[in-house]
């Protein structure tokens, strides 16, 4: 923003330009979008939906549908208000409230759900295949990845798992890296470390030594990648992404002596049972310093983080260029992360921009990803607690600590 703009001119010139007009929840002045409230009480959580919209689900555990017009019905019960939950295959998975998995048909919410027999992992992540569910169990004191699949009944049994522990707070993914159209395999972070990197900025002190990507019905590795010591993946989660040249790649953060980094890993043309990191920035530069990948877009040659999103919060653009990712600044006095916290990436995406909230959570910066340049800050009514992009990218649920509303840029 420029030395002596305020932020009410600036939207106002921009508001002008473009024919916006709106007011937000707590503020009376030109705006870049406008926000509709949802009479819903106590949300503590917010999903992007399978079809459109979204599902919200409150602190008695009900799941609502929420549609980008505000209405609002009730689509289930049982599930734990922030657990994790899956959206894909025409069915709802997610985290009961007795710590199995309860799965549903997303098109029949009238029907019993039905669960597992056995726990999941408390803070494991879940995602789903065509005829299964993948989560994390516990098994012989260790967290490994299990695949699920409903016996004749509908029950939804343990069918495999992995022999090799994972992260307790793993969010496993589904990826293909080098076996194009058969529907990819499950890649997940593993080998958890409590001595190598002691930083703890997501809510324990375990961080993750390899990343597994393991064959989705048998979950036995396919490729592997160990990182050396004193190296760690600072992180809960592989993003998949495609290189510049094509090959797809999975998106993470690694720290080390010299702080965290931006790195992609992809299969090895080498070596046929290995992962390998295949571009990487520059570390930030000092240890237990970190950032934070902010809504990563498989079909985007670009790439971006918040850098130090706790301290000053940088925006930085990324780009491949041979082995490396060059890194530009681009804005600060933002974030997308609280300490020590598991939940990733506060941010939106919708088309050219990139919705990131300000430093004290009462603000939105409106990224222009094209002139990248912040267009303007938009005021919420209380701290932000998540952004989530609507399925049809043009709608974003602001969660806040008052409650949900719906923001459309104009």
């Amino acid at each position: 923003m420029a030395c002596g703009t305020t932020r009410r001119s600036l939207l106002a010139r921009l508001a002008a330009l473009l024919g916006w007009a709106g007011m937000g929840p707590a503020s009376a002045q030109p705006t870049l979008g406008t926000f509709k409230h949802v009479p819903l009480a106590d949300v503590r959580r917010v999903d992007a939906a399978g079809g459109e919209g979204w599902l919200a689900r409150d602190g008695s555990g009900r799941l609502w549908q929420v549609g980008e017009d505000g209405a609002t019905s009730l689509v289930g019960e049982g599930l734990v208000p922030s657990g994790p939950i899956d959206v894909s295959h025409g069915r709802i998975a997610g985290l009961g409230l007795d710590g199995r998995l309860w799965v549903r048909g997303d098109h029949t919410p009238r029907a019993e759900p039905q669960r597992s027999a056995i726990a999941l992992a408390e803070h494991g992540g879940l995602c789903g295949l065509p005829l299964a569910v993948i989560g994390l169990i516990e098994h012989a004191g260790h967290t490994v990845v299990a695949r699920f699949e409903p016996d004749a009944r509908g029950r939804w049994q343990v069918v495999a798992q992995s022999d090799q522990p994972v992260l307790p707070d793993a969010v496993p993914v589904i990826a293909a890296l080098d076996r194009p159209g058969d529907g990819g395999h499950v890649a997940v972070l593993a080998g958890p470390d409590r001595q190598r990197y002691p930083h703890a900025v997501l809510g324990d002190g375990i961080e993750a030594t390899r990343v597994l990507w393991l064959e989705r019905h048998s979950l036995q590795p396919l490729r592997t990648l160990q990182l050396d010591a004193p190296e760690v993946f600072e992180d809960r989660q592989l993003r998949p992404w495609r290189l510049p040249d094509g090959r797809p790649a999975l998106v993470t953060v690694r720290s080390g002596r010299l702080g965290a980094q931006m790195a992609v890993i992809a299969a090895s043309p080498r070596h046929a049972a290995a992962l390998e990191v295949a571009v990487a920035a520059p570390p930030i530069g000092t240890r237990n310093r970190w950032l934070s990948p902010a809504s990563v877009d498989p079909a985007d040659a670009n790439l971006y983080a918040v850098h130090t999103p706790h301290i000053g919060g940088v925006l930085h653009h990324y780009r491949a260029a041979g082995s490396t990712l060059s890194t530009e600044r681009m804005a600060s006095g933002l974030t997308n992360h609280r300490i020590g916290a598991r939940e990733l990436d506060i941010t939106a995406r919708l088309g050219r921009w990139l919705l990131v909230p300000a430093q004290d959570w009462l603000q939105m910066a409106l990224v222009d990803l094209e002139t990248k340049t912040v267009a303007g800050l938009v005021d919420v009514d209380a701290p932000i607690l998540q952004l989530v992009t609507a399925p049809s990218r043009r709608r974003v649920a602001v969660l806040t600590r008052s409650g949900l509303s719906i923001f459309a840029p104009r």
